[in-house]
């Protein structure tokens, strides 16, 4: 008869730790893709080439006012580059549209640019991702793509003028 109880009771705790470690990896899963489970949201946010945080100089706001939440601006070169991202905040897995306004120091629209993406991950080799953008009017760039996973993400927008490349940088965390 204790055999038969110590077999149930044995029989119990392997189920047990099975239904346990099922649940780990479906909350890790979940997590991963954006659907729940506890993160750190990184605000989007101006950076440097090394990721140091860039505030807003006196340029920038001269020429892009306040700023809605999920836009961000930065000085590259002679030129502002905003970036804005819908929905904001973005999920792992869907869709995100960026929206890229081009101008010189004056506020003067830039049409004359190509213009892609490179989305990383800082802390992880990604396959590459680099959407173009298309432009709309007004010095205003568009592109739609996915955050595949969950996690801080550099976004570098790489604008190309007579030949010339020079990048910005942002962050943001999902």
């Amino acid at each position: 008869m204790t055999k038969k109880i110590a077999s149930v009771i044995g029989v119990v705790i392997v189920l047990a730790l099975i239904g346990f470690a099922v649940f780990v990896m479906s909350m890790r899963r979940s997590h991963m893709m954006g659907r729940g489970g506890v993160g750190s949201q990184l605000e989007l946010v101006a950076v440097s080439k090394d990721g140091a945080q860039i505030s807003p100089s006196a340029d920038v706001t001269s020429v892009t006012g306040e700023l809605p939440k999920g836009t961000v601006a930065q000085k590259s070169g002679d030129l502002i580059v905003s970036l804005a991202l819908n929905p904001y905040p973005p999920r792992a897995g869907a869709p995100s549209e960026f929206d890229v306004t081009l101008t010189d120091v004056n506020g003067k629209a830039i049409d004359d640019a190509s213009i892609t993406l490179d989305l990383t991950m800082p802390s992880m080799w990604m396959p590459p991702n680099q959407p173009a953008m298309e432009f709309v009017s007004d010095g205003k760039y568009h592109t739609s793509a996915p955050f595949t996973m969950r996690g801080e993400w550099r976004i570098e927008v790489i604008i190309t003028r007579g030949g010339q490349a020079q990048s910005a940088f942002f962050d943001v965390g999902l």
